[in-house]
């Protein structure tokens, strides 16, 4: 019965996150599996597209249909926070290397789809008083393997969703890997009640 294999798939995938062998492949062999030896597909024309629009207190969301993530993940894989534009550090990020500060470029030269978002409901004030600092508490939080509710670890777009202690963004906790919990996905963020897109590179085209 359907009903029967849900249940069975939903212990045996719990049951793997509690496992070294889990954490092993997720930090250490997952993130590395790309399915080219190919240059990166996302042109700088669309980067620099992209980057017009990047504020701080944007939260970006990216997918790589050559990454072995991107092939498990159902719609958008990755999230990032924008903490400062035109800095080394402009991006935090939760990655298998844990808090990670980065750039819109190293986004993108690891993706094929960028997009740029934003909550309506996040002020400047709200942005630089809450949100930012809130993000930046996160420095020496460990990667969250388990999907497991609350700050003691994060996955990249709890990173996101945890910036927002008021919940202004009311982001999604549709279970769209079918594990039988709730939690947030990068899906989970576009799909939030008070969000928009401000920007998708899918939309571009290249002029001339």
């Amino acid at each position: 019965m359907e009903w029967v294999k849900k249940i069975i798939y939903r212990k045996a995938i719990l049951m793997l996150f509690e496992t070294r062998l889990w954490s092993w492949l997720l930090l250490d062999i997952i993130p590395y599996i790309r399915f080219t030896c190919y240059y990166t597909s996302f042109p700088g024309w669309k980067y620099m597209r992209g980057y017009r629009h990047l504020e701080a207190g944007n939260f970006i969301l990216t997918i790589d249909k050559w990454k072995l993530t991107g092939l498990l993940i159902p719609g958008w894989d990755h999230a990032g926070l924008c903490i400062n534009k035109g800095h080394e550090f402009e991006i935090a990020e939760m990655t298998h290397t844990n808090f990670t500060k980065s750039t819109f470029f190293d986004l993108c030269k690891t993706s094929t789809r960028v997009s740029i978002w934003e909550c309506p409901g996040w002020d400047w004030d709200y942005i630089y008083q809450v949100i930012i600092p809130t993000c930046l508490s996160f420095e020496n939080t460990p990667f969250d393997v388990k999907l497991e509710k609350g700050i003691k670890a994060l996955a990249c777009s709890e990173m996101v969703f945890e910036s927002d202690p008021e919940r202004r963004m009311g982001a999604s906790d549709e279970d769209i890997l079918g594990l039988g919990i709730p939690y947030v996905s990068p899906t989970g963020l576009s799909k939030a009640k008070n969000v928009r897109c401000k920007w998708d590179s899918n939309n571009e085209v290249q002029e001339g």
